[in-house]
């Protein structure tokens, strides 16, 4: 377990991302409503599918480089400058090589990007190599553990990802098109953003460091592997949805896939500062891992509540009442994001060790059931399969987390669901201390 002093340190990191978290999503949020207001359905499908091939993209190409830096400059186990240096070229080549196989996909087989107009991923997809280098250059930073640059970069490129959204869509009222250009635009500036500020202060020599690009794939592979499946599980079933039923329910759903995003706020923050941290330590790992389980459970369930209350009223008054058939599947997916989020805290202790192939083959077969389940019911009942099975998936890569989690530590149900008292206490205290000090400096 972290000293007191690392405790504080830890939990002022963990309230500091999550506060910048919510900010972030505050952004997304409003951006959402202005899409979703100014291009309906259809429109919002549209842009939401494009994100979603290259979001897909960047975690089929990253090969757990990204984990491997945080791993790697928080263990001080690699020069800093030569993941640097490796980041570069490797954002720039493994960027450009999917670049070309998407574009020939898009030509040969355009089947697979069904209801998408080919100009308009071609665009977005111009920015793969700078969304690979955020990728990479983010993972630097967290392993630095400069969760303040991280933090505010991430909000910075979120505000001007906004603004170009309210200047695109009810300053100037053009269409998706040029919202697509502006993605493209927003992605080079999320990158040149960390890596301005990662350069700069440890310089870029363009030598490439063949041994250590080795030692990455010995980490990253079988992380590389379950981000895939992972990617899978999160996002097959919006492409399913807009591939059986078209852009008009996609854009629906979309709504209830980035709702779930809500649920994933308190465990991003906790990952984020947990793992550099517990991976400098070699004792009391699973002390740390159960504690922020336990909290972070706690948070999302209270979370889960109050959507069960307020989620009808809260579409019907920002998003419109064309957007109420996303509640349904909103409230579907509750349950699956409660236990996910738990499985997203659990698994911070494997990364921490060498992620067993084992689990990694729970996720291989848990994304096969979710293809198999999205494949034979999303024709019929389109977007409430989609969230049943989902649902259905997220609580089965629990149970494996769960399971291995216990095998490896002996700690059950009371050390990774029940909170104490003070650890709630404590982060409610850190949480509001935060924002009142943000108020202040506001005033």
């Amino acid at each position: 377990m972290f000293s007191i002093k690392e405790e504080g340190s830890t939990l002022k990191h963990i309230s500091f991302t999550f506060s910048s978290r919510a900010s972030l999503l505050f952004l997304n949020l409003l951006m959402s409503i202005i899409i979703a207001r100014t291009l309906g359905p259809a429109g919002k499908g549209l842009l939401a599918v494009i994100a979603m091939v290259g979001s897909t993209i960047i975690v089929l190409g990253n090969l757990g480089i990204s984990k491997f830096n945080t791993y790697a400059i928080s263990n001080k186990s690699i020069e800093k400058k030569d993941i640097i240096n490796n980041s570069f070229w490797l954002g720039l080549i493994i960027g450009l090589i999917f670049f070309f196989i998407a574009s020939m996909l898009a030509f040969k087989f355009p089947i697979l990007f069904r209801n998408i107009p080919r100009s308009y991923l071609l665009i977005y997809l111009v920015s793969l190599p700078f969304l690979f280098w955020s990728n990479f250059f983010y993972g630097i930073l967290t392993g630095e553990q400069n969760f303040k640059k991280f933090n505010i970069l991430n909000v910075i490129a979120q505000v001007i990802d906004l603004i170009g959204v309210i200047l695109l869509l009810l300053v100037f009222k053009v269409g998706v098109f040029y919202v697509v250009v502006w993605y493209m635009v927003v992605n080079i500036i999320k990158a040149l953003l960390p890596m301005k500020s990662v350069i700069f202060r440890n310089g870029l020599s363009l030598k490439f460091n063949s041994n250590i690009f080795k030692k990455s794939l010995d980490y990253g592979l079988r992380i590389f592997l379950t981000g895939i499946f992972a990617l899978l599980i999160l996002r097959i079933d919006l492409y399913m949805v807009n591939f059986f039923k078209g852009m008009a329910e996609s854009g629906l759903y979309s709504l209830a896939s980035t709702f779930g995003d809500v649920f994933f706020i308190l465990p991003f923050s906790i990952v984020t500062v947990m793992f550099p941290k517990i991976n400098a330590e070699d004792k009391s790992k699973k002390e740390s891992v159960a504690k922020y389980s336990r909290i972070s459970f706690f948070s999302v369930l209270i979370l889960a509540i109050g959507t069960l209350l307020f989620i009808k009223l809260f579409i019907g008054l920002l998003y419109g009442q064309e957007f109420l058939p996303s509640v349904q599947p909103i409230l579907l997916l509750l349950p699956g994001l409660i236990f996910l989020s738990t499985a997203t805290v659990l698994s911070q202790y494997f990364l921490s060790t060498k992620y067993p192939f084992k689990l990694t083959i729970c996720w291989f077969l848990a994304t096969i059931l979710n293809i198999i389940l999205n494949f034979i019911y999303i024709p019929q009942y389109g977007m409430i399969a989609a969230a049943l099975s989902s649902t259905i998936t997220y609580f089965l890569v629990f149970g494996f987390h769960y399971y291995f989690f216990y095998k490896e530590t002996k700690m059950g149900f009371y050390d990774v669901f029940v909170p104490r008292k003070e650890e709630i206490m404590n982060i409610i205290r850190r949480i509001i201390g935060f924002l009142r000090k943000d108020i202040k400096n506001g005033v």
